[in-house]
């Protein structure tokens, strides 16, 4: 057991950071590594594809989006399930499929099987944001919620940059074999299910499900006998479903919640996964490698972010700023009229900087502003609608591209992100200083 070097009564919000929750902070945040190596990934097999099978401009951005939609269709249950049954049983579950999808698109037979497989794959990484998110949440004191849920954004771009290291030095080793370079994200996903057992259920989850001795003694266990935990709530007090949340107390919150992550991500992942191609187009030599070094970039904002900043700079600023300078990046690439050099190198590498960095609310927010009782179900809703979001970008900028020209995407892309700014500065609110319970009524009514 990990001893607390304080011993008077306090709640889990005003706990001093102990071993258990550094220990926790990685165990969860191998769930986002796994995601964004497996997402990324393809960013790499991709090109290899195109012209293994022949795919046209439609095809390549369906197989690019095919992750993202699966992505869509597991937040929105997994969220679901884990407010119903809690966070435990699906934490390593969906470890599981990571690993058994990841071998399975190795041996993919054809096109739809790899799609397939793609689409179920996206489906476990959809399951793990709502659950380990919130999983997160419930147990990290105040102090270190905010950069812990933001680390976990930290770990999906190194993962997401090693799938692009990995990928490329693959594609060196075994030049034109897609299989291998999608099959190793089987590697990480064996891995992380082997450290997730035996981790506890979340002592919140218990205690609002009416388990409060099985709460109050994870909570002796793991963090102390002196912390104290809310009272259960009584046996007749309904449970909150689906339904509950679109109505007048938390719709204001969802459409928040929604509306920034969404346009946070749309662009994003249209332009990571097919940042090879925008660069090709826009007559840059060694298009993959330079794509490999404007992705390494992504840690510039997501480190300084995890490591604190995200107090000291508040939710609300970090934000509005970073959609603000991404949208500048971006017109500057659209508006740029000559051929791919070092300028747009440096344009797109300040884009997935602040995009990394504003990237980090999207596990903050959702989680913050939302009770314990429906959590994991408005997490969930709110990744899928932003993995939809996501998906018809991924699926569109090629097409787009094709029909009007790489420059007016990023046109487009743009102004998406002047749209994410205004809704910031009119609706994100603030809550650095707020405990959970005070954080989750800060955008109810």
């Amino acid at each position: 057991m990990q001893e607390q070097p304080q011993t008077s009564p306090c709640l889990i919000d005003d706990l001093k950071p102990s071993g258990f929750h550094l220990r926790l902070a990685l165990v969860a945040g191998g769930g986002p590594f796994c995601d964004g190596y497996i997402l990324g990934i393809i960013g790499i097999a991709l090109p290899i594809m195109v012209k293994d099978f022949h795919l046209s401009g439609n095809m390549t951005g369906l197989l690019g989006a095919s992750s993202l939609f699966g992505v869509l269709l597991g937040g929105l249950g997994g969220g679901i399930i884990s407010d119903r049954l809690g966070r435990k049983r699906l934490y390593t579950l969906n470890l599981l499929m990571f690993a058994i999808c990841s071998c399975a698109q190795y041996f993919a037979g054809s096109l739809y099987a790899l799609l397939f497989w793609r689409l179920l794959i996206g489906m476990a990484i959809g399951a793990d944001y709502p659950i380990a998110t919130a999983y997160v949440t419930e147990f990290m004191p105040r102090v270190w919620r905010g950069p812990v849920l933001s680390g976990l954004i930290t770990f999906w771009w190194v993962g997401y940059i090693i799938s692009f290291i990995a990928g490329y030095l693959l594609s060196l080793y075994f030049p034109d074999n897609w299989r291998i370079i999608l099959g190793s994200s089987l590697v990480p996903s064996a891995l992380l299910m082997l450290f997730r057992i035996g981790m506890p259920e979340s002592p919140r989850w218990l205690m609002q499900a009416g388990r409060a001795e099985e709460a109050r003694a994870v909570v002796r266990e793991h963090l102390g006998a002196h912390v104290l935990l809310d009272e259960p709530k009584p046996a007749d007090t309904p449970r909150l479903s689906f339904k509950h949340l679109f109505q007048t107390r938390y719709r204001g919150a969802l459409a928040f919640v929604c509306a920034f992550w969404i346009l946070q991500s749309a662009p994003s992942f249209a332009i990571h996964t097919l940042q090879a191609p925008i660069l090709e187009q826009l007559r840059m030599g060694n298009s993959l490698l330079a794509s490999c070094i404007v992705t390494s970039f992504t840690l510039l904002g997501s480190v300084p972010v995890s490591l604190g900043l995200i107090n000291v700079m508040g939710r609300r600023k970090l934000l509005i700023g970073s959609f603000a300078w991404g949208a500048i990046a971006l017109f500057f690439v659209g508006l740029y009229p000559h051929p791919a050099n070092w300028f747009i190198i440096v344009a797109f590498i300040i884009y997935s900087a602040v995009e990394a960095a504003g990237s980090g609310l999207q596990f903050v927010y959702p989680n913050e502003l939302f009770p314990t009782e429906i959590r994991g179900t408005a997490v969930g809703f709110a990744s899928s609608a932003s993995r939809l979001g996501a998906a018809m970008g991924t699926v569109l900028l090629p097409m787009g591209t094709i029909q009007f020209g790489v420059h007016a995407m990023m046109l487009v892309a743009a102004m998406l992100l002047t749209l994410g700014a205004a809704i910031s500065w009119r609706w994100a609110p603030e809550t650095a200083t707020l405990n959970l319970s005070e954080a989750s009524q800060s955008l109810t009514s």
